[in-house]
């Protein structure tokens, strides 16, 4: 499904509708620490959707870590797959796998090539739901049932 479809919904087309920033280009401070839910978009369609009790501390903490573990974030263990084959439950499970630095790289380098979007909820309970019903009406191809 293209996220140009007319066909979605209102909140879609809110989300849709904020300013994206490049992702290799976002600094720390320019991330709210509220509430939220973001959007991952690549080559102009929408990759992927979260939601997070502080955005600044996912965005910046889980998704662009440096880490070789993967465990942590679900779009980092998806792009892996993607990327390098390797299966999430493999570098999700209880005995996570961890990549190697050169593929931790090459996931940090596909996600700066990424833009992304956000709007601030006004609790984490609100974001969830907003991701919820969002993930219901349209599921990104790096986000999973």
């Amino acid at each position: 499904m293209s996220t140009s479809t007319a066909a979605l919904s209102a909140e879609w087309q809110v989300l849709l509708a904020v300013p994206t920033v490049t992702v290799g280009s976002l600094a720390r401070a320019d991330v709210p620490i509220e509430p939220g839910v973001y959007l991952w978009r690549r080559d102009g369609e929408v990759r992927y959707i979260g939601a997070a009790s502080s955005l600044r501390r996912r965005v910046w903490a889980k998704l662009l870590g440096r880490g070789v573990s993967l465990g942590a974030s679900s779009l980092r263990r998806n792009v892996c797959e993607l990327l390098h084959g390797i299966p999430t439950t493999v570098t999700g499970g209880k005995s996570r796998q961890k990549v190697t630095p050169a593929q931790a790289a090459a996931i940090r380098d596909w996600l700066n090539g990424c833009t992304i979007a956000w709007t601030v909820c006004s609790s984490a309970a609100d974001a969830a739901a907003l991701e919820g019903r969002l993930l219901d009406e349209y599921r990104p191809p790096l986000n999973r049932k």
